[in-house]
C-alpha cells in the first residue's frame, strides 16, 4: 500500500512495517467473486464493540468536527459495497477512510483505490490494516484545498492511478464511493462534478442533504445543489439510515445516495463554472420572484437594458410573472443560463 500525506512524501520514506515508498508497487492480481466472498466473510466486522476496544488500545478520541461517525451495520456496509458495484477495472475515490473497513472491501474489487483521511491518527490505523493492499494509495491530507477546490495531492494521486490503468490496458471508470463525513459531503461532491467528473457515486450522507441531492423542481428541498446535480445526473436515494447505524450515533438520519452520471445532460451546459456560479447566485435569493433576482445578476431595475433583457427572457421560455426559482427543472436552468450570460 502507498502512503503520502501531511509530513510524509511520496518516496525514501520509513514507515513502523519497514516499507519504504521507493518500492516497486506491485501490479494487483485478478480477483475473482469467489475471492471477494471470501475477503468479505473473513474481513475484521467493523461493530461498536470492535470501535470501542481498537480505540482504547490507542487512546484514540473521536473529534466531532471532523465528522467522525462509523458505519457499523455490517449489512448496510454491505449494501453500500453492493450498491458500487466495483469492477475490476476501474478507479474508486473514497473520501474518510475512517480504520478502512470500506476500503478493505473496495480493494478486492477495484484496479486501483484512492482513498483520502484527514486525521492522522485514523490514517495510522487504516495504514495497518492496508498494509497488503498493494492496490490502495492512502493520503493523508483535507481532501479539499479551499470551499471550491479539490486537494491537488488527491488529484494527482487520481492522475496517477488513471495512468497506472492505461499503461495496464484498463478501461475502467471512475468511481467515488464513500461513508462522506457530514462536513465535506456537498464541496466534494460539487466540486468533483466540476472538475472531475465521476461515472458514479455511491455514498451515505446526512439524510437532509440526500433529500436536496435528489429533490425534483418544486419540492421543498430543491436548492442550487438540486439542480447542479439534476442537470449531470441521475439520482436516487437507495436505503434511509438510522443513527444506530453509526457509533458514535449522529444527531440525524442519514441515507445511502447513488449518482450516475449522464454525459449527454452534462454536454448541454456549454461553461460549467459559469452555471454553476449563476445557480448559487439566484438562490442566494431563496423564495424571491425570479424576476428580481434576474434583475439584479443583469444590472438592476433602472438599467433599462437588463429590464429589456430580462422580458426577453421571460417571453422567450412563457414564464409566468411570479415565478420562483424553485419550480424551474434543471434541464430549463442550464438554457436560462445560456441565453441570459449570452452578450
Amino acid at each position: 500500500m502507498k502512503r503520502s500525506g501531511r509530513g510524509r512524501t511520496e518516496t525514501g520514506r520509513n514507515n513502523r512495517h519497514g516499507r519504504t515508498g521507493q518500492d516497486k508497487q506491485k501490479a494487483p492480481r485478478e480477483t475473482t467473486k469467489s475471492d471477494q466472498h471470501e475477503v468479505t466473510r473473513n474481513a475484521t466486522r467493523q461493530t461498536t464493540a470492535y470501535l470501542k476496544n481498537l480505540f482504547s488500545e490507542v487512546g484514540f478520541s473521536i473529534d466531532s468536527k471532523k465528522g467522525q461517525n462509523f458505519l457499523v451495520d455490517i449489512n448496510l456496509l454491505d449494501l453500500l459495497e453492493r450498491t458500487a458495484d466495483v469492477q475490476p477495472d476501474d478507479i474508486v475515490l473514497e473520501v474518510g477512510t475512517g480504520t478502512a473497513a470500506l476500503t478493505e472491501r473496495l480493494a478486492r474489487s477495484a484496479f486501483r483505490v484512492v482513498t483520502v483521511e484527514i486525521d492522522s491518527r485514523l490514517a495510522t490505523l487504516a495504514h495497518d490494516r492496508l498494509v497488503d493492499a498493494d492496490n490502495v494509495h492512502l493520503i493523508n491530507t483535507d481532501v479539499l484545498a479551499g470551499k471550491n477546490k479539490l486537494s491537488p495531492l488527491v488529484l494527482d494521486a487520481l492522475g496517477e492511478a488513471e495512468s497506472q490503468g492505461r499503461d495496464a490496458g484498463k478501461n475502467g471508470r471512475f468511481l467515488l464511493v464513500s461513508n462522506l463525513p457530514y462536513c465535506v459531503a456537498t464541496p466534494v461532491i460539487s466540486n468533483l462534478l466540476l472538475s472531475k467528473p465521476f461515472a458514479s457515486a455511491t455514498v451515505t450522507v446526512q439524510y437532509e442533504m440526500a433529500d436536496r441531492m435528489t429533490a425534483p423542481a418544486g419540492h421543498h428541498s430543491y436548492n442550487a445543489l438540486s439542480i447542479w446535480i439534476g442537470s449531470q445526473c441521475h439520482s436516487e436515494i437507495i436505503r434511509n439510515l438510522p443513527p444506530a447505524a453509526f457509533w458514535p450515533r449522529p444527531k440525524v438520519d442519514s441515507a445511502i445516495v447513488r449518482l450516475d452520471l449522464d454525459e449527454q445532460k452534462r454536454a448541454q451546459i456549454s461553461d460549467l463554472s459559469r452555471f454553476h456560479a449563476f445557480i448559487r447566485d439566484i438562490f442566494c435569493h431563496r423564495r424571491k420572484v425570479l424576476r428580481g433576482v434576474l434583475l439584479t445578476l443583469a444590472g438592476g431595475k433602472k438599467n433599462s437594458e437588463a429590464v429589456d433583457k430580462i422580458e426577453r427572457l421571460y417571453k422567450t421560455f412563457g414564464f409566468e410573472k411570479n415565478i420562483r426559482a424553485e419550480s424551474i427543472t434543471p434541464e430549463t436552468f442550464v438554457q436560462l443560463e445560456h441565453e441570459f450570460s449570452r452578450p
